[in-house]
């Protein structure tokens, strides 16, 4: 194939089904996710059965339909990466169809309340993520081998069932009603920590004595208007703050010594001053100002231009 034509080739990365134009050709090294819109016939799932095999590097994605129960699973007993997100789902009992080795499952919201009492027979998970479900959520502290946990639209009265999880190195809370983070500070391996639309939460002092991690998020927390210092927080090297309003100042997050990358978006309300703790940062070397992503305001032009003089050398547009 010309040298030129194998550059402007689109390179494959996600699949879908269930709109009418399916390819059965096989899948390139590239591609990792495949995505399935409701109902395909019996033997349409079972040639996509035959595409996953022996890639245990793709997820496969069930989404949109209004669906009752899980049976199309008996079709994919060699799956390792799930994610389904059924909203009229009446059964899940096929998830009993899923290899013991799934290793990474997203259950998206459902009408219906099930229990989780079904991650018991999942014991080799390492990435959940789980949108609106605590029915029997207790079984996630039975997950010994999880790395990853993402928890949406959820209210625990606390993260204790976290406790268990040693090897958990990547968490992520979306929306609820949580507030008490403190069993956050007994994750040893906790390397990664994204918080997002917790309206309730106005307290993050817990984020002191989290000195494992490596990567924060924060997201649209109205209610907290000032953060800890994270001088201690010796491996912290990217902070994300988005739509924060409640955060007039940044010398908590400059305290970070090897702080590497900040991306400050969707923050109208800081000026100039705010940023002037991070002039002569050791290891800043990245400086991103963005507006917010769900399309609130970024910095004033002129705080955009003023910032940019003020760190010449690492601020981003």
């Amino acid at each position: 194939m010309d040298e030129n034509r194998k550059a402007t080739e689109k390179v494959e990365r996600n699949r879908s089904f269930g709109h009418g134009h399916d390819s059965f050709e096989p899948l390139g090294a590239e591609c990792t996710r495949v995505a399935v819109r409701l109902p395909m016939a019996p033997a349409d799932l079972e040639r996509l059965a035959g595409l996953i095999e022996g890639r245990p590097d793709v997820t496969l994605h069930f989404h949109t339909a209004p669906w009752k129960d899980l049976e199309f699973l008996k079709h994919f007993p060699s799956v390792r990466r799930l994610s389904v997100d059924l909203w009229s789902l009446e059964d899940i009992s096929g998830f009993s169809y899923l290899p013991g080795d799934l290793e990474v499952l997203h259950f998206g919201r459902t009408k219906k309340r099930f229990s989780l009492k079904f991650l018991q027979d999942m014991p080799e998970l390492e990435r959940l993520s789980l949108e609106g479900h605590t029915k029997d959520i207790v079984n996630v502290g039975g997950l010994a081998r999880l790395t990853s946990l993402g928890l949406r639209s959820i209210t625990l009265p606390d993260l204790s069932l976290l406790a268990p999880l040693r090897e958990l190195s990547s968490f992520g809370l979306m929306l609820g009603g949580t507030q008490n983070l403190a069993h956050l500070a007994e994750l040893p391996k906790l390397k990664a920590l994204d918080l997002l639309r917790i309206n309730k939460l106005d307290d993050l002092s817990i984020l002191a004595k989290l000195t494992s991690l490596q990567k924060l998020g924060l997201d649209s927390m109205r209610n907290v208007a000032s953060l800890p210092s994270l001088d201690a927080l010796m491996h912290l090297e990217e902070v994300t703050l988005e739509t924060m309003k409640g955060l007039a100042e940044l010398s908590a997050i400059a305290a970070a010594p090897n702080l590497r990358q900040l991306t400050i978006a969707g923050m109208p309300q800081l000026d100039v001053a705010a940023f002037r703790c991070l002039v002569g940062h050791p290891s800043l070397k990245k400086l991103r100002l963005w507006s917010s992503l769900d399309g609130a305001v970024g910095l004033k032009k002129s705080v955009r231009e003023s910032v940019r003089q003020l760190l010449p050398d690492v601020t981003e547009a």
